[in-house]
């Protein structure tokens, strides 16, 4: 698996979010690809087979863009979790309705797949579901079966994408089924100094190579947010900084590397003005470039 310049794609703008099911319009993903085409990039990722993946699809191949898409799964828990690092840990009703939920999904992923089978290169199985902070936690014999249902049905090479620490440990026995590894670096969250950004991400995937050594590993997240509540964490040059740092990094050392993330989220998160999960964008909200 080689570099090509590619990043997470969610274009929910204001008063748009999967949670009131107001989505993108044809139009408005067709002006977000072309500001992203525009700067070079080749591939994007998306989170879920829902709405706003089938529209974006659509969109694709109704204009012949040159651009592929990773199509993952956005799981709902199926573990009761009482260390959650937001949210509340889930019931036995939710959980039981959650696996139907789940079930849906993989049954629509595998649709996609089948039905763009030109456009979506790469498959995931699942976002950061086996991470202790997460409510919406899967057990990871659940994600292998998850796992091998999509090989059995698809032509694409399957993932699962997860933190560095957590392929690292918890993850670890499903290398033995993914067709490749993608892996997330936040060295903002663990409060590392921007000055030891850069190096820290790099060690992180050496390190991760070094302990993975049958399988291809990939980057499907990586960034820095431009505002939050952590004050001298964030800023437009930091962002840069990291952004820029890390590209040219991947670019020399031909690491596939999926940027966090193409536009800023307002509907992500709390409330709050500088909730940093609002603000990853390389772009702005108005669809200016950071």
């Amino acid at each position: 698996m080689h570099y090509k310049k590619s990043i997470c794609y969610s274009g929910y703008r204001l008063n748009q979010s999967p949670v009131t099911k107001i989505y993108p319009s044809k139009q408005e993903i067709l002006e977000d690809l072309q500001i992203l085409m525009r700067d070079g990039y080749e591939q994007i990722r998306m989170y879920d087979p829902g709405m706003h993946a089938r529209l974006t699809l659509e969109v694709i191949k109704e204009n012949n863009l040159p651009i592929k898409v990773m199509q993952g799964m956005d799981l709902d828990g199926e573990v009761i979790n009482n260390n959650v690092g937001w949210g509340e840990p889930l019931k036995t009703k939710d959980i039981i309705q959650n696996k139907k939920n789940n079930l849906k999904q993989l049954d629509l992923l595998i649709e996609l797949a089948n039905q763009y089978p030109d456009i979506i290169n790469y498959v995931s199985a699942g976002n950061e579901n086996t991470s202790d902070w997460n409510p919406k936690m899967v057990a990871v014999d659940t994600l292998a079966k998850y796992i091998r249902t999509l090989k059995e049905n698809i032509k694409q090479p399957v993932t699962f994408c997860e933190g560095v620490y957590f392929w690292n440990t918890h993850a670890m026995p499903l290398v033995k089924e993914v067709d490749f590894v993608s892996i997330h670096i936040y060295p903002f969250w663990l409060r590392k100094p921007h000055e030891e950004a850069l190096e820290n991400t790099f060690a992180a995937y050496e390190a991760t190579k070094e302990n993975i050594k049958d399988k291809p590993i990939i980057i499907t997240e990586a960034g820095w947010p431009t505002k939050s509540s952590l004050g001298d964490y964030t800023s437009n040059a930091f962002h840069r900084t990291y952004v820029d740092g890390l590209e040219a990094w991947a670019k020399k050392n031909d690491v596939l590397l999926y940027m966090f993330e193409a536009f800023d989220e307002p509907w992500k998160g709390s409330d709050k003005q500088d909730e940093p999960e609002k603000h990853w964008g390389v772009y702005d909200l108005n669809r200016n470039k950071k």
